[in-house]
């Protein structure tokens, strides 16, 4: 996928996850979301980031290969655990959390298009998704567009991606007062 793919997936699937109240509602989560969409693709100086990070491209380009290392799940998990480990389950529902779903979306849209190592550095193994999309080609509009459409639908409907998902605030909001006794509105 373009660097224009991954930022609007990426971008929103960081809104549906703030919507179905996974990430805090921060503009500057939105802001590190982007900005994951776009660091697994750090490996090529191809890319929107690696063309303005050039040394460091060519160093891990040259170290690990492009969807090597930085499009492994492996390592997703190991960074969730660390910044979990470091600052606690909560910093996972703020910037933290939305920079690792924004690596998480870019690397699941490039698996129909050439795949990943997943399972990097556990396996150097290749998994792609059929069918196959080249970046760039109308393929890729073609696989664009449904996902947008798809987390746009399921965003703004609030339909969350776990059924019985109960968002940490509470569901109603008592007003007491003399006059109006005891009641309730949904939030």
């Amino acid at each position: 996928m373009t660097g224009r793919s991954h930022l609007l997936i990426g971008g929103f699937a960081v809104l549906c996850a703030m919507r179905w109240h996974v990430l805090s509602p921060e503009p500057f989560s939105i802001c590190t979301g982007l900005l994951g969409s776009l660091l697994p693709d750090l490996d090529t100086e191809r890319s929107m980031l690696g063309s303005r990070l050039k040394f460091l491209s060519r160093f891990l380009a040259k170290a690990f290969g492009h969807r090597g290392l930085t499009h492994s799940g492996v390592m997703l998990l190991v960074a969730a655990a660390i910044i979990n480990g470091l600052m606690g389950p909560e910093s996972l529902h703020g910037p933290w959390g939305a920079l690792l779903l924004g690596a998480a979306t870019h690397i699941a849209v490039d698996l129909p298009t050439g795949g990943c190592q997943l399972l990097a550095p556990l396996s150097r193994s290749r998994l792609s998704l059929w069918p196959y999309v080249r970046t760039g080609g109308i393929g890729e509009i073609m696989l664009l567009v449904p996902i947008l459409c798809l987390l746009g639908w399921a965003g703004f409907s609030g339909n969350g991606p776990l059924p019985g998902h109960v968002p940490p605030a509470a569901h109603h909001s008592r007003l007491r007062g003399h006059v109006l006794k005891d009641i309730s509105f949904s939030s």
